[in-house]
């Protein structure tokens, strides 16, 4: 039987029945047939945790790629297996586009929704959800379609995980196409970077390891819509130098040569001759606020904190890649007496010397979403911005990679009330949810209407989300490095 591998290619798993439902008569007749089993959906695989594993039955959504711009032009009905980019070309050809988009636009329109996909600057793509349809359960364990489009059942169903069902046709809202401004500008530390969100309110900002500087995107909606400064020898630049080349150099260094100080050099003295902070650019949205690192296979973390936490995880973070990146390396005070409160200098100690980290580090910022469960979810929470702190690795084997983000997520949840990114790796001890979501009993409440007897659930939806036991922590022992 063939095996299904995702886009990192480090979740491969074998189902025993694949579909490509045509109808919605198809998927409620699986659905029927497979009320005992498990069923998870799959759309463009660009997952790094194995939410879309099951045992059982593996739904695919290609057919249901349908797309209808509402009268009023404020609203889009899209079918859950239509892709992101898809979406955005034909919103274009009429003049629209939608209010957050992601950097990538390879992800299916329910995939996206479901793990809390976000761009910078605005709430994530959960929030907009208006209404949708999906195939679920009734109290009789019959199939049947609901159509959600108020109360806590939306508020579940803008970020589910794909737990209350299969998620046929999504309701977005829409604007008008505009224009983004964008210059990229090095800042000497975090206050630098963050002053400047007043005037630049779409901006994302790298920490770039071993140089330890602040390089910002500086981004804001234009006064003009039309392009200046060179926007289609902008895009060819920063796709050959940034996307291509640069990536090159850093996977030849890291991954082929696994050379320490060639990636230091590249951070501290090549990369910053690929920046030049004069340039100036408009182009419209949908080009500006995407890019391509999806070109080369690589592992994710994202972990998200909120704004007055964002300071002291950035350090924590810088701290615990410089100790995994020389074994010498003396903590701050700080950073040990935090490690200490958690008993886990014996975690650390055993990641010493293990992990050179060779990729830039991106922050953007989330506006609180409408939602129960998404990672800026503020359900039951003051409203407030969350900061997603993303951690790539372009080397295989993950294994040593994995072992220091392990360490970062289980150490930052107690430290900083951080949240996984739903969408990007998770630790195999999974994450405590109670304290972290206060709207996961609600969330929980929604699922046994949708799902009485957990079809949806799949080993991975039941230990993160259904309070499975965890295995273990990485912050006690380091335990060994395959490889």
């Amino acid at each position: 039987m063939k095996s299904t591998t995702n886009f990192g290619r480090n979740i491969r798993f074998t189902p025993r029945h694949r579909y490509k439902p045509r109808t919605e008569d198809e998927v409620l007749r699986l659905l029927n047939e497979h009320g005992d089993g498990t069923v998870r959906v799959v759309g463009a695989r660009h997952s790094w945790n194995p939410g879309i594993e099951t045992p059982d039955a593996l739904v695919d959504l290609r057919h249901f790629r349908h797309v209808r711009v509402h009268g009023s032009r404020t609203r889009v009905t899209v079918g859950g297996g239509c892709r992101i980019g898809a979406l955005l070309k034909l919103l274009t050809r009429r003049g629209l586009t939608l209010p957050s988009i992601g950097l990538i636009d390879r992800q299916t329109v329910a995939g996206a929704v479901a793990t809390g996909t976000h761009g910078s600057g605005r709430h994530s793509m959960s929030h907009y959800v208006e209404a949708m349809r999906i195939a679920c359960y009734g109290a009789n364990g019959k199939a049947r379609v609901l159509t959600v489009d108020s109360g806590p059942m939306l508020r579940a169903a803008r970020c589910s995980v794909g737990a209350l069902g299969v998620v046929l046709e999504v309701t977005l809202a829409c604007v008008p196409q505009y224009y983004v401004r964008e210059r990229c500008a090095w800042r000497p530390g975090l206050d630098a970077a963050l002053e400047k969100e007043g005037d630049a309110p779409l901006q994302q900002f790298y920490l770039m390891p071993h140089a330890w500087r602040y390089l910002a995107q500086e981004r804001r909606v234009a006064e003009e819509n039309r392009r200046r400064g060179g926007a289609a020898l902008y895009r060819a630049y920063w796709l050959i130098t940034i996307d291509v080349r640069l990536h090159v150099l850093l996977k030849f260094s890291a991954s082929l040569l696994r050379s320490r100080r060639l990636v230091h050099f590249v951070f501290r003295r090549i990369l910053p001759l690929f920046i030049f902070p004069r340039w100036r650019v408009t182009d419209r949205s949908d080009r500006q606020l995407r890019m391509r690192h999806d070109l080369f296979r690589h592992l994710e973390m994202e972990v998200f904190v909120p704004r007055g936490q964002l300071a002291s995880a950035l350090d924590f973070v810088r701290e615990i890649l410089k100790a995994a990146d020389d074994r010498g390396h003396a903590l701050s005070p700080e950073t040990r007496s935090r490690i200490e409160s958690l008993g886990a200098v014996a975690g650390l100690d055993a990641l010493r010397g293990s992990y050179v980290h060779h990729y830039p580090i991106c922050v953007r910022r989330v506006r609180p979403d409408d939602t129960l469960i998404s990672m800026a979810s503020c359900d039951g929470l003051p409203a407030r911005d969350w900061y997603a702190i993303s951690l790539i690795t372009l080397t295989r084997p993950y294994a040593r990679f994995e072992r220091v983000a392990a360490f970062l997520a289980d150490a930052m949840s107690p430290l900083f009330g951080a949240r996984l990114h739903w969408g990007k790796w998770f630790p195999p001890d999974g994450v405590e949810v109670e304290d972290r979501y206060p709207g996961v009993s609600e969330f929980r409440r929604v699922c046994e209407a949708c799902d009485p007897r957990g079809v949806f659930r799949n080993a991975f939806v039941r230990e993160v989300l259904f309070g499975s036991e965890r295995s273990g922590s990485a912050l006690k022992d380091g335990g060994s490095i395959p490889g």
